[in-house]
């Protein structure tokens, strides 16, 4: 419900790549929220200065 509250505002979520592979999990083990999975050099590019939040769920 948090996830789905996040993306009907606008939000985007995605699942960090090291984490995933370190659980050996697959994007279809993930929320269908889940927009990808990511690096974390993809996640800088993405950012937008200090209008990007940053929540760990």
């Amino acid at each position: 419900e948090f996830l789905e509250m996040i993306t009907a505002g606008g939000g985007k979520i995605y699942a960090c790549k090291l984490a995933v592979d370190m659980f050996k999990l697959k994007k279809e083990d993930l929320s269908d929220e889940v927009k990808d999975i990511i690096t974390i050099g993809e996640f800088y590019e993405l950012c937008d200065g200090d209008r990007t939040q940053i929540i760990f769920t």
